[in-house]
């Protein structure tokens, strides 16, 4: 009898060791596949960010070269002041290009860079905005 418990606990301690193992190949197949899922969601924020950075820089970029008595160098201006004061890290190499599209409307096209996670990523935004230029006209 002592013989048949010997050789049960024998067998109780090979399966239990063999069902703490049962998942350690899917931890070690998912844990890194989990951690490029996680990296890919942040750098995806980072580029969501970016481009609506850009968008707002070119909004407030237009909205101030097409205000009464402003220039188109004024809107260039407003569009670095603001990505400068709002997230000057988060896109990188802003360039601004500001025209008039007729006598009647300012655009201004904001570019840039998202920061990148991964240093070989490149993710380049770019946003256009325009704004009919404001003029004083008589009445009659």
């Amino acid at each position: 009898m002592t013989a048949q418990v010997e050789a049960s606990a024998s067998s109780d301690r090979w399966c239990w060791r063999r069902r703490g193992e049962e998942g350690l190949a899917e931890f070690v197949v998912c844990l890194p596949v989990f951690f490029l899922l996680v990296v890919a969601g942040i750098q995806f924020a980072l580029w969501s960010h970016a481009s609506h950075l850009a968008r707002a820089a070119a909004e407030a970029g237009s909205a101030a070269a097409a205000g009464y008595g402003s220039t188109l160098e004024a809107g260039t201006q407003a569009s670095y002041r603001f990505i400068s004061t709002t997230g000057s890290r988060t896109l990188t190499s802003p360039q601004v290009v500001t025209n008039a599209l007729s006598d009647e409307m300012a655009e201004v096209t904001v570019t840039g860079r998202a920061q990148a996670l991964i240093p070989w990523l490149d993710l380049t935004v770019s946003a256009t905005s325009d704004a009919p230029l404001q003029e004083f006209r008589a009445s009659g």
